[in-house]
């Protein structure tokens, strides 16, 4: 009987050791070829960032993005595709790419890049607020007769404007998301420094505080389909001074408005040479507000009055299982659950209910459907980009602790490394949807950029390469510079 029990247990022993070996043998396999992934990365970011101006075609510091039409729409025109130089796209890139040298400082290489990067963010910056487009000169007067002027606009500095009300439509105010953003950025730069954050930034929420969706007489139709509002206390896009209705607002009122959008006297119309605001109403975006609160928790700031209020509405949304519509600049079905996990991970704890639901959702589409799409109006579904974006989610909730978590993560990370497109020394993956113009042309109007896909994919090689390592510290003797490129 003692000689069965040592058999059974030698057996079972060894049968443990040797499932122990394969879980490692695979960890090591795609731990190295995640490390192989991320420098090849990073050399094609660096390769593919400007090194110089070119006029104001091109500003040096910032990656290429696309501003794309998918089909003919008033005012904007048909089918076609612009290089488009914007503060998002930037601050995107610069802000994943800051978070990968905190953690892992060997990717020095990084570092000039960086440089170029935050300087070329803080040119969107007036009076401590960011805005989307760079401030240029108009390509046309914006009044009629005009025949010329020495004001500035902010406008797209490559995509064709060719009415006066485009032109005039196109010159928006700063905004909630682009501040978001380059608040993020200042607050890398100066831990990559070792510097104090400066004292001017104790107050930042300040700045958010003065535009939430309180006391209005105003409201977008957007969020009136959506369910979203009024008063509910959750921070809006816009920073300048939206149209105030005489009495409540209306859906009588709005019609009119939209019918008259061309005539002066529509809360639509834009005038000449004044920051607009679309549709002269602004709006709530869930995706915005967790940009927000993301800043809030890195400044370790929780002095905002709408704090409570905006995790409340985003919580709201995703309850409503309502990721394909709730966010009025982010059309993908993902992009919601990737902006909410990553203000979780960034510290918003009072998130996790959100997160629950964000990752049953994540795993049940993959489950139902062995892989993540969008719809089919977003970039023919964009199934690549739709999958960056579900595998980060899965990685800032509960990561590869969780089984079901991790064999959906690994089979996106998979299905990742097989779209990459790749030479002897750099690797990219083809730009998906990252942005849009939002409401009306929120299928119409889409921002695509290698450069922004290609850092998703990174900030989630990275988030995975670090849990592999705690999941198994022998890993921890491979090097990234180890590996060869």
């Amino acid at each position: 009987m003692k000689f069965q029990l040592i058999l059974i247990s030698l057996i079972f022993g060894w049968y443990y050791s040797f499932s122990q070996i394969q879980n490692q043998s695979h960890a090591e396999e795609l731990y190295s070829k995640s490390l192989l992934h991320i420098n090849k990365g990073l050399a094609y970011l660096k390769a593919a960032q400007q090194k110089e101006n070119d006029s104001i075609f091109k500003f040096k510091g910032e990656w290429e993005s696309q501003m794309s039409m998918n089909f003919w729409f008033p005012l904007l025109g048909g089918e076609n595709s612009y290089y488009d130089s914007n503060c998002f796209s930037v601050s995107t890139i610069h802000n994943i790419l800051a978070n990968i040298y905190l953690e892992y400082p060997e990717y020095s290489e990084m570092l000039p890049m960086l440089d170029l990067a935050f300087d070329r963010i803080m040119e969107y910056q007036s009076d401590g607020t960011f805005n989307f487009w760079n401030l240029l000169p108009p390509t046309k007067p914006h009044r009629w007769f005009e025949k010329d002027t020495d004001q500035l606009v902010r406008r797209p500095n490559n995509f064709p404007l060719k009415t006066k009300f485009m032109l005039k439509a196109a010159n928006v105010t700063n905004d909630a998301d682009d501040t978001a953003a380059g608040l993020m950025a200042i607050n890398l730069r100066n831990k990559i420094k070792n510097n104090q954050i400066p004292d001017s930034l104790n107050n930042i929420h300040k700045i958010f505080d003065g535009y939430t969706d309180s006391d209005r007489r105003n409201r977008l139709w957007y969020n009136f389909w959506q369910g979203q509002g009024p008063e509910s206390g959750a921070y809006l896009t816009w920073f300048g001074d939206e149209f105030e209705s005489a009495n409540r607002w209306n859906l009588v009122q709005e019609f009119f408005h939209l019918s008259t959008f061309f005539l002066p006297f529509s809360k639509m119309f834009p005038h000449a040479y004044q920051a607009y605001i679309p549709y002269g109403s602004n709006d709530l975006d869930p995706v915005v507000n967790a940009n927000v609160l993301s800043v809030f928790s890195v400044y370790n700031n929780q002095k905002s009055k709408a704090q409570e209020e905006a995790i409340d509405f985003i919580e709201g949304d995703i309850k409503d299982r309502n990721y394909n519509y709730a966010a009025t600049y982010y059309p993908n079905r993902y992009h919601i659950p990737y902006y909410v996990s990553k203000a979780y991970k960034n510290g918003v704890g009072e998130l996790h209910k959100s997160c629950e639901l964000i990752e049953s959702f994540v795993l049940n589409k993959y489950f139902e459907e062995n892989k993540w799409v969008s719809r089919d109006i977003i970039n023919k579904e964009d199934q690549l980009h739709s999958t960056i974006l579900a595998v980060n989610s899965l990685l800032n909730i509960s990561g590869i602790e969780s089984e079901k978590s991790e064999e959906a993560i690994i089979s996106g990370i998979e299905y990742i490394f097989s779209n990459a497109i790749e030479n002897e020394n750099e690797v990219f993956w083809e730009g998906g949807v990252f942005f849009s113009g939002g409401t009306l042309v929120r299928h119409v109007l889409h921002w695509k950029s290698d450069a922004v896909t290609t850092s998703l994919v990174l900030e989630a090689l990275v988030n995975f390469r670090s849990q592999l390592e705690s999941k198994y510290p022998e890993l921890n003797s491979f090097k990234s510079a180890d590996i060869q490129k």
